[in-house]
């Protein structure tokens, strides 16, 4: 069982969300899409914590974090790493902004802050990542935070990885 996940960054705050958080996830869970109702947003966070407390050293199922950004304490967005999928052998990097913090590098800090906290704290062998094809703003975050790129996936997406051993602290 893992304790609740705070990482703090030069500009964000990455942390566990609680119940407490029921009206910001409700408010936020899609984003700029707009609002989803409160009751889905209390199973959402039900959902995230019970995936939290399956994580291990070495195992993670799911770690979604809430991106706080510092100075205005508002929340921005999602990061984390996705591994429900346990036939894949790495867990999946994640991340999504509200589309007005998109272009100021907060995707790339919160991307960077997560694979440290894998490989440090964590202690995971690999990560991967994946983007859309016409996503080339998330296929330079992987490139920018040392992911290799291993070409087109099975859905025409572009696919990086990342090992411990190769990544620089």
């Amino acid at each position: 069982m893992m304790k609740p996940v705070l990482i703090v960054t030069k500009r964000l705050i990455l942390r566990t969300v609680t119940m407490e958080d029921t009206d910001t996830v409700a408010s936020s869970w899609k984003l700029d899409e707009g609002p989803i109702p409160l009751q889905e947003a209390k199973k959402k966070i039900t959902w995230m914590l019970a995936n939290h407390e399956q994580n291990v050293s070495g195992r993670l199922v799911h770690l979604c974090l809430a991106i706080i950004h510092k100075h205005t304490r508002e929340f921005i967005g999602w990061c984390g790493l996705d591994h429900l999928d346990q036939r894949k052998v790495n867990p999946v990097l994640f991340y999504l902004i509200k589309m007005r913090y998109w272009g100021k590098g907060l995707a790339t800090e919160a991307a960077k802050a997560v694979v440290d906290y894998a490989f440090n704290k964590l202690d995971l062998a690999g990560i991967d990542g994946a983007a859309s094809y016409e996503n080339i703003a998330s296929k330079r975050v992987m490139e920018k935070i040392g992911m290799r790129y291993q070409g087109l996936d099975d859905e025409g997406g572009h696919f990086f990885t990342l090992n411990k051993d190769e990544y620089d602290f």
